[in-house]
Order: C-alpha cells, then structure tokens, then sequence
C-alpha cells in the first residue's frame, strides 16, 4: 500500500506512506542508520561539533530511546494480541534542496508525528541527508499502545490528515505547500514526465492509439486488444473498460488514462475514424519511409571490431529499445513498453561493461569478488575511526577524523551501489535473452498483421 503526492508545479516536499508487512526491524535499522544521519563537519552551518554525531538526527516519539523502539513496538503488540498482519507503516517527507537544514526538517518531522499520532502511537523518525533533498523517514507501529486499535491508512486517511498535516506546517514555516486542488500523483510519474521521459501510463495510451488506429468498430477494437494479449474485462454493469496488459500483474482504467479514453470517447474516435476513411480524407494505412545509410570504409574492418558476449547482448537490446523510445510508431508488446522505461538503467549497465571489459558470466563474478574484497578492507579501516573520533578530544583532530570517515563511507557508498549493479546485470540477463528471443519471432508476424489490416481496411 503506497499513497504519495506531490505538486505539479512547485519543488516543495514529497509525503508518502507505506505498509510494512515484514521485517519491521530491518525498517527501523534502515531509518537509523549512522551513514545516512550523521552530518560531515564541513558543512557550514555545524558550527558545533558534538551536533555531528550518529544519532543526533534520530528521535523516538512515545518510546524511551531510538534503540529501545523495535521492543517497545512488539511488546505493545503483543500485549493486545495483534502480532499479525501489517506491522508498521513508513512516511517518508522530503524536502527541496536548499529549503530547511537538517534541524529544521528534523523538527518539523517531530512536530509532524506530535499532530498526526498524538500519544496514540510508538514511532521513531530518522532525518537522513545523504541527498542532496533532506528528507524524514518515520516508522510508526500499527497497533495503539494506548488502546490496541489499528493505525488506519487509506486514500482519505492520506488527504485528509498526512497531505493536509504536512501542508499546514510547510505554510508556517513559510515553505512550499502542494496546491490541495490538485490530484494526488505518484512521484515516480510526476518526476518521469518533468525530465520528459516515457510513463508507463503513456505506453499505454500508446498501444490503446494503435488498437483504436487498427479498428473499424468497438467490438474490432475489444478483439484486437486480446489477440495482442490483454485480458479485457466486458461487465456491461460498469461504465468503464479494465484491461490487463501481458504480463501485468495489475488492471488498468481506460477511463483513468485520460481525456479520450472512456468507452463513450473510444466509440466516437473509432466512428469519426469510420467516416474519415469511407469519406476518403484519410488514408486507411501510412507505411513508414524507407531510409538508407551511406556507409563508407571497409566491411573487413568492421568485421575486425566484432563484439561477443554481454557486451554484445547488451548492445543489441539498448538499440531495440532506443527505436522503441517515444514517438512509439512499431507495434510492440506491454513487456517491450515496460522495459523502453528502463532504457536508462541498461544504458548504464552497458557502458559499466564496456568501462569494465566484462562479456562473460566468469568475468562479471571476478568483478563481484573483488568489489567484495574492497568493501571489507574499507569497512574495516573505518570501524576504528568512530572509536578514536569518540575518545579523541582535540576538535582538530576529531574534524580530520570525521572528513577520514565521510571518504570511507564515500568510497563504501559507491562499491556498494557497484556491487548492486553487477547483482542486477547477473539477474537480469537471463531475462534481456529472452526479450530478444521473443522479438525475433514475433517480428514477422507483426509485419504480416500489419498487411492482413491493410488488406481489410481496403475492402471494407
């Protein structure tokens, strides 16, 4: 269950909430974790030392200490029976770059969990600044320690109490605050269409505007959508159309893609199609131009250059999915769709494998190694430098200490995000093949479909 909004025309802070159904202590040690609070000593607004330390930007609401929450949380849980189900909930509330300092969003945090929890709930919040946004991570428990009652999250629950909560402080505080007209958007699309990057949502409007293109009646355009593999709901008690694209795990609303995609809208575009056609005003099919490319030098020498292995794989599908990136004009699955919105993500694992000289399955696990390798010789130069910090009373040289352990913790930061780019190369291989496969084969058949259309369209 996630429920996240954010404005359309402001930078102001994010607030989203999210179940935790397992793991709850993994959660909270990820909400206090040392290297995502502490706080380097150049920065220029410290101007007291003892400020840097771990847990200066963790605090406990109605719990004893950060350290004693997860206790207090399961033993209140246990107390009133309720062991099961959705342990927790996350809140995560973000902040512009440049628009609080940490003890500002640290204190709005608090003064955020006062209002909405009252004394009702256990929580903990953790102001992380390992990006360039601030931005509070809060844990609350889903059981009252007052009277056992469920924590109760919902759509109305977030507009009418997280989103309205966290507006009221962001105007006392003289912040941004999200427009309260607007509809609730998730981050992730609101951030993809800002950059100007392909949405899920616009893939599928995509692929509904060839079905519509391809159709000469509704019932065409329902057949035409399963033959392409969607699974279409036709409950004549619902006003609206819910498809599934192949491989979705989820149904979509025609209706929720926008203006021109309710059943009605559907109809009439593929009528005034209709007419367009049998008028003549429109040409019932525009083959894309042919277009040819001089090349100049030897084919021996291209020859010379031939590239194997991932790198190879790796090439070949960046490619595929460049010439499927937006104007989408080829006739593609959902699961191609879905994978151009990644087109960025194996862009980058492409060129970490040329960087690297990795085309094979050993050469990747070599790598992994000696990631692991370096990780464990820097994890233990560092440990020791928080014990000498500690006990070190010269300001000096506890700052050069701090500097020492903020290059450690750099220098981690980056193996480890290294060390999950090779995992998900490794993963996601096996899957790349497959996509390809795929293509290769229906490749002929789209092309034929795409004839046998025509053929239609002319003897309507």
């Amino acid at each position: 269950m996630i429920f996240g909004a954010r404005s359309r025309n402001c930078d102001m802070g994010v607030t989203k909430i999210l179940s935790i159904k397992h793991q709850l202590s993994a959660r909270l040690n990820y909400v206090t974790n040392s290297e995502k609070t502490h706080l380097a000593t150049d920065i220029a607004y410290i101007a007291n030392p003892e400020k840097t330390e771990q847990n200066f930007f963790v605090s406990a609401i109605n719990c004893l200490t950060p350290e004693s929450v997860y206790d207090e949380m399961m033993n209140t849980k246990i107390r009133f029976g309720k062991t099961d189900g959705v342990q927790g909930f996350h809140i995560i509330q973000s902040f512009a770059p440049g628009e609080v300092t940490p003890e500002q969003a640290h204190n709005i945090g608090l003064e955020f969990c006062k209002r909405l929890l009252g004394d009702r709930f256990e929580a903990v919040i953790g102001t992380h600044l390992d990006k360039a946004h601030l931005h509070n991570h809060i844990i609350v428990n889903s059981v009252s320690l007052i009277d056992g009652k469920k924590y109760h999250s919902s759509y109305q629950h977030y507009f009418q109490e997280i989103r309205r909560i966290s507006d009221e402080l962001c105007a006392e505080h003289h912040l941004m605050v999200i427009d309260p007209k607007g509809k609730g958007e998730h981050y992730a699309v609101w951030k993809a269409q800002k950059e100007g990057k392909p949405t899920l949502s616009q893939m599928l409007r995509d692929e509904i505007d060839l079905v519509i293109r391809d159709s000469f009646t509704f019932p065409d355009f329902l057949n035409l959508l399963e033959k392409k593999g969607y699974t279409v709901s036709r409950n004549p008690n619902r006003k609206y159309l819910t498809v599934r694209p192949p491989g979705a795990k989820r149904n979509f609303r025609l209706d929720r893609l926008g203006e021109g995609y309710t059943v009605e809208d559907i109809k009439r575009r593929i009528q005034e199609q209709q007419r367009a056609i049998l008028e003549g005003r429109v040409a019932a099919y525009q083959p894309l131009p042919v277009r040819r490319y001089r090349f100049s030098g030897s084919w021996k020498t291209v020859r010379k250059k031939k590239i194997t292995g991932f790198y190879a794989l790796y090439l070949r599908y960046v490619y595929l999915l460049r010439r499927y990136k937006r104007p989408i004009r080829k006739r593609i699955s959902y699961e191609m769709r879905r994978e151009v919105l990644r087109l960025e993500r194996y862009q980058a694992q492409f060129l970490y494998l040329h960087e690297h000289g990795i085309s094979t399955v050993e050469q990747l696990m070599e790598r992994q190694a000696q990631i692991e390798q370096e990780i464990q010789l820097r994890t233990e130069l560092r440990q020791p430098l928080y014990a000498k910090r500690r006990c070190e009373t010269d300001e000096k040289i506890k700052e050069e200490l701090a500097r020492e352990i903020d290059r450690q913790t750099a220098s981690l930061r980056q193996l480890r995000k290294e060390r999950t780019l090779c995992k998900r190369i490794e993963q996601q291989v096996p899957g790349i093949q497959q996509n390809l496969r795929e293509f290769e084969e229906n490749k002929s058949q789209n092309q034929k479909e795409a004839v046998r259309h025509e053929y239609q369209r002319r003897n309507r």
